[in-house]
């Protein structure tokens, strides 16, 4: 899940006491493992049971064998719900992702005067990679937040997702301090993702 922080002036409707709510990603995806999980003393050290990180699941000879490159997209995922636990009725959408925003604006809130104390920082930005856990029950926990969060295309849906996520985000940003020039904006490139207009800012 991505967050991206808009540093400006006060009166900026993305300026830091406000960004919580306003940017966002509307996209993000999960990252599964090559190995059924379980706990017991036989798999503790299986790295691939517990880590899903791409740099570990790589490695594994069933990588890729369930999804591609071991990734979901939240409508995939709302899918698998729909079908192995149609019970739950749960709404990735609905349910899921406002807890995911919840949890993503405690920690700016909590370190806003960290965030905002460098007056080198203004009128700059930051994108912060949140990685959560969802347990057996479908609650969500936040393992970490990452300054550098990984933006590598290990997947299709990486792909699709990460130049539109990097292309919305400077047209926030960049493009509000340098608008692009007239002539040229039907020369940019357009990076298209199933659900979403290229009009549509995906933050």
């Amino acid at each position: 899940f991505f967050f991206l922080m808009i540093r400006r002036p006060p009166r900026s409707t993305h300026c830091i006491s406000s960004a919580a709510s306003d940017v966002y990603k509307r996209q993000g995806y999960l990252r599964t493992s090559s190995a059924r999980y379980a706990i017991d003393m036989e798999n503790v050290d299986d790295k691939f049971v517990h880590l899903t990180n791409n740099a570990i699941q790589m490695y594994s000879d069933t990588y890729g064998s369930f999804e591609d490159g071991n990734q979901m997209s939240f409508n995939a995922f709302q899918n698998y719900l729909d079908e192995m636990h149609p019970d739950k009725r749960i709404s990735v959408r609905s349910d899921m992702v406002p807890v995911m925003k919840s949890l993503a604006k405690r920690t700016i809130l909590a370190t806003r005067k960290k965030l905002s104390s460098s007056s080198s920082r203004k009128n700059s930005f930051e994108i912060f990679g949140y990685d959560y856990i969802v347990d057996q029950d479908f609650n969500l926990w936040l393992i970490e937040v990452n300054t550098n969060p990984c933006l590598e295309e290990s997947s299709g849906l990486l792909k699709a997702i990460v130049p539109r996520m990097l292309d919305d985000a400077f047209k926030l940003t960049l493009d509000s301090a340098f608008p692009p020039l007239p002539q040229y904006g039907s020369r940019q490139k357009k990076y298209l993702v199933e659900g979403y207009e290229d009009d549509v800012n995906m933050w």
